[in-house]
């Protein structure tokens, strides 16, 4: 009987081992391309600009920024996160070790450095753009937008009433009070017993120590009032009701919010634009809303910002649909590929059937039952809006059976687009026609068509995106922008941030958005090299 196998290598048997740290890595390594890239001229100035930012004439030498950096970006892209995590891996991955040159940053150096250098990790991102554009992979042919909620660093029993937290907050200003008026009284009667130095127990905190803490403590409960207060602001301005006056005490800055599984746990909105050419990160934000309306232009002009350029066309679902973005998007000369708001049909193509019955009724012709059954309909299985013809030159509507809706009247309204100017139209005809079951609920009152001031916008979207070629420019962001975000929380392991407050969680955010674009950049390294030669 042969047994088991033998180990070839036995703990005991004596090794040689490679003599330089630069035999360890295969030549086409991921970390010798990442160390080329960042050290490339297309990084020179950045960093060269980066180090007049360190005071080297005392204190210990400080790591380059350019290897944290890299021990950043690398350990993101290999799903190492962490500055502990970080750390480990500078004494036990030979890649690693190969990438820093052996050196072994602290887990306090790793996390202290991203918070210090939050703009210039940015800069990074900026570059990888850059060189993707010089190396033709971003074409700004088409941008996808989307966004997705990822929990922030709290628990939910940080979630708490504003009652609740003006409560601790009262009894933690009387508590520090105390704590002044006590500390005051035994510091003098101390400093006439033993004088200046006050020697405090190595096991209790000192009063100062206390007292910082508590001040911490105080500062999360009012920045989670101040949020609440705002966010109260922000809904009552866009017509919307208050919402539930409730904040995170543990990380302020985020807001409780539901989740696709439709939880509702302390999150962020994190927001992306890909380049569908490339699939590099071209714009990206984090922040504390609860939907994506309002957020398409100003990813958009983040692009521009970057790229020096806004892309021919974007994408993005009905998150995103309201009237003052697709009449900006207008505006910027960028055309849109939005999903309508309302129901699925909205961006489906019509059946032939529909489609003849539609043309029917905008050229003015009775229609044949046939015709009226085939007219699209509404969530209440009334004749869709889409069936009644605007008439610019009266300002009115007709109906599928040829009455007139005139303007019964007008309104402004808050939505989540802001002030809206809307008109009402009105048909006093339904009792006499014999397709008014169909058509509205109570026929004595006849049916009533809501137009607002964007409609024009809604209009020209609704048929670009029912075109086949609306579909099909749409359909790509199942290849770009929704894969990535798989991809950021499956392989990469972001599900979670590890940063606490906005500008912090930003940082954490576009971290990852660089890797994503570094790796792109890994992947098609012949045209990048080209580029940086």
């Amino acid at each position: 009987m042969a047994g088991f196998r033998m180990p070839e290598t036995p703990r005991d048997q004596i090794n040689l081992w490679p003599t330089r740290l630069e035999d360890a890595l295969p030549a086409d390594h991921p970390a010798r391309m990442m160390d080329l890239l960042l050290r490339s001229s297309a990084f020179h100035e950045l960093f060269r600009t980066w180090e007049r930012e360190y005071v080297l004439t005392e204190g210990q030498p400080p790591y380059h920024p350019r290897d944290l950096a890299m021990l950043y970006i690398y350990g993101m892209l290999n799903g190492l996160r962490s500055s502990r995590k970080l750390e480990a891996a500078t004494y036990n991955r030979l890649d690693v070790i190969w990438l820093l040159n052996g050196q072994h940053p602290d887990h306090a150096t790793l996390a202290a450095f991203v918070a210090r250098h939050a703009p210039r990790l940015r800069d990074i991102k900026r570059k990888t753009v850059e060189i993707g554009i010089r190396a033709g992979l971003i074409k700004l042919e088409q941008v996808a937008v989307d966004g997705t909620k990822i929990e922030a660093d709290a628990g939910r029993g940080s979630v708490q009433s504003e009652e609740s937290i003006r409560q601790k907050l009262a009894a933690l200003d009387q508590q520090i009070a105390a704590w002044e008026a006590e500390w005051a009284v035994n510091e003098a009667k101390e400093r006439g017993l033993l004088g200046d130095e006050i020697p405090w127990s190595a096991r209790a905190a000192s009063p100062a120590q206390q007292l910082a803490r508590a001040n911490r403590k105080q500062e999360r409960l009012t920045r989670a009032i101040d949020a609440m207060a705002r966010r109260r602001d922000e809904s009552l301005a866009g017509g919307n009701e208050a919402p539930k006056a409730i904040a995170v005490v543990t990380d302020p800055d985020s807001r409780s919010m539901k989740d696709k599984e439709g939880r509702s746990k302390p999150n962020y909105n994190a927001q992306m634009a890909v380049d569908t050419s490339s699939g590099m990160v071209v714009a990206d934000d984090v922040n504390d809303r609860t939907e994506d309306s309002g957020q398409l232009t100003p990813m958009l002009e983040q692009v521009q910002q970057t790229c020096g350029q806004l892309p021919e066309q974007a994408s993005a679902d009905s998150q995103y649909n309201t009237g003052p973005e697709l009449a900006k998007l207008e505006a910027m000369k960028v055309t849109g590929y939005v999903a309508a708001i309302h129901t699925r049909s909205d961006n489906a193509a019509p059946s032939a059937e529909q489609a003849e019955a539609l043309a029917a009724v905008q050229a003015g012709a009775t229609l044949s039952e046939a015709q009226w059954a085939a007219l699209p309909r509404d969530g209440e299985q009334r004749i869709h809006k889409e069936a009644f013809v605007y008439v610019h030159e009266k300002d009115e509507y007709r109906c599928p059976a040829g009455f007139a809706l005139p303007v019964l009247r007008m309104s402004t309204n808050r939505s989540r687009g802001g002030a809206i100017k809307r008109t009402q139209y009105h048909c006093s005809s339904c009792l006499e026609c014999s397709h008014a079951a169909m058509c509205c609920r109570d026929p004595a009152k006849g049916r009533i068509v809501n137009r607002d001031e964007y409609e024009d916008h809604r209009e020209r979207m609704r048929e670009r995106m029912k075109s086949r070629e609306g579909r099909a420019r749409y359909r790509r962001r199942r290849e770009t922008v929704e894969p990535r975000f798989g991809h950021i929380k499956r392989t990469l392991g972001v599900r979670r941030f590890l940063r606490r407050g906005l500008e912090q969680v930003r940082a954490e955010w576009g971290l990852v958005c660089t890797a994503i674009n570094v790796g792109v950049l890994l992947q098609h390294w012949e045209a990048v090299q080209r580029v940086l030669q």
